[in-house]
């Protein structure tokens, strides 16, 4: 079975139904941030960690390399060494996996660099892009038609041969023929400039023109990296941070990108949003906990950073703002709880009545409970608010859903999670992701956003639950 390939299709008339929105109100507060950050010195660190990080995933992901996760975050705290990656059993010599990875180091300086020059996407820029992520690889191993395998250059030019794969079930997947290539290209950068014009929203622009680059596959090799890096530079040239996918990340990438195919975006939209999101959480709390202070003078000097800084993000009536809509949403949270609870001792209660489940208040404003904080990766500070559903039968279990502030409480910026406690002791995550309330985005926006993500990870919950039993 071949899935054929079809030319590029332009974004739907509908874009804008394709985002949220969130990613507007979260960029004014990221800007309002960033002065504080730059002069604390904190953007730069970690500015340098997460270009590390895009360098190291970028070929991570693609089998370039396989770095253990213990290697990985070495490199990205200490920098790009050889002598950290060490001999590895079946892998690439350590300096060259050193010298493939500052390689991407070099084209992402390089996507600043053109952000900065403001010059037009072109073809030509995209081969440099191309030559610059492969500088190490002159030919790939390509199979032609008839099942032969010879070696191909690689390099700053558009490919000679189909390089259509052939998935675990049997499908060819078929990319754009090398034939058609340059018009594809020419489609896929006209559109590109027209939708700039248009104000279509960057995380829409992002993922277009990442998937069709995908689909159009202009190179024997590399093609992944060149569409993260492409996707990289529209939200860079916004103010927005490289699309760093990790190695945990890959399979939602690739399902994203298989629901793309079928003519859907959202899912990539989405995905990249919360890599954004995900990025801004990583430099917010970094201005929490990068701060090394030593002597009395230097907790002083910090202290006063994060009270009387530069930047209405320290202004205290922001963290009211924000606090007001994380307060109304656990509200909302509290109430659809007692509605569960209820639910649940009318259906189960009935058939087990060793089973009785009770919602309300955990007792802990102010701290976050539990094991939490592992599960996050991070620990709350000043303010953190909770509302459980308690199951007492077969030992016990307990949803919970915290809010908490994420960083200094005066940036504004407030984490809501759902937990899943069992029986035996161990906590899982039941939201897929952290939903964020900051001060700017109006509360309705936000509301929007919140009711869709409170039932997906409350169903996750129960679902946790069911499996448990």
């Amino acid at each position: 079975m071949v899935a054929v390939w079809k030319p590029i299709t332009d974004l739907p008339p509908d874009w804008n139904t394709l985002t949220d929105g969130e990613l507007g109100p979260l960029l004014q507060f990221w800007n309002d941030q960033r002065a504080d950050l730059e002069q604390s010195g904190v953007l730069a660190s970690f500015a340098q960690r997460l270009a590390r990080e895009w360098s190291i995933e970028t070929g991570q992901i693609e089998g370039v390399y396989d770095l253990d996760r213990g290697i990985t975050q070495t490199l990205i705290e200490r920098g790009i060494d050889a002598d950290l990656i060490g001999n590895q059993p079946g892998q690439k010599p350590p300096e060259l996996i050193a010298a493939i990875i500052q390689d991407h180091a070099d084209v992402l300086e390089g996507l600043f660099q053109f952000v900065k020059g403001d010059r037009p996407l072109s073809k030509s820029y995209i081969h440099e892009l191309h030559a610059a992520l492969l500088r190490r690889q002159d030919t790939t191993v390509v199979l032609d038609q008839f099942g032969n395998l010879f070696e191909a250059r690689v390099k700053g030019k558009y490919k000679e041969r189909p390089n259509d794969p052939k998935r675990s079930d049997g499908t060819i997947h078929q990319y754009c023929p090398p034939e058609q290539i340059d018009s594809q290209m020419e489609r896929l950068l006209a559109r590109h400039g027209e939708h700039q014009k248009s104000g279509v929203p960057i995380e829409v622009e992002a993922a277009w023109l990442h998937h069709r680059f995908a689909q159009i596959h202009p190179y024997q090799d590399g093609n992944g990296r060149v569409a993260r890096a492409l996707a990289s530079l529209v939200f860079m040239k916004e103010g927005w941070f490289p699309v760093v996918v990790t190695r945990d990340d890959r399979p939602r990438y690739i399902a994203a990108l298989e629901v793309a195919g079928e003519g859907d975006l959202r899912s990539l939209v989405a995905f990249f949003v919360d890599v954004q999101k995900r990025a801004l959480f990583q430099a917010t709390q970094a201005a929490a906990d990068v701060q090394q202070v030593h002597t009395v003078d230097d907790a002083i000097a910090a202290a006063k950073r994060v009270l009387a800084g530069p930047g209405r993000s320290l202004d205290p009536s922001v963290w009211f703002k924000a606090k007001d809509a994380a307060d109304r949403l656990m509200i909302i949270s509290e109430m659809r709880l007692e509605q569960i609870a209820e639910s649940l001792s009318q259906e189960i209660g009935g058939v087990r009545p060793d089973f009785t489940f009770r919602s309300g208040r955990s007792g802990s404003e102010g701290k976050l409970v539990h094991s939490s904080s592992e599960n996050l990766g991070y620990s709350s500070n000043e303010y953190a608010i909770s509302r459980t559903l308690t199951i007492s039968g077969q030992g016990g279990h307990a949803f919970e859903i915290q809010a908490h502030t994420i960083g200094s409480k005066f940036r504004g910026l407030i984490g809501i999670v759902i937990l899943f406690y069992s029986a035996s002791g161990l906590t899982d995550m039941a939201s897929k992701e952290q939903f964020q309330v900051n001060y700017v985005e109006p509360y309705e926006d936000v509301l929007c956003r919140f009711l869709p993500w409170l039932e997906e990870s409350l169903v996750n919950a129960l679902t946790l639950w069911r499996r448990s039993l």
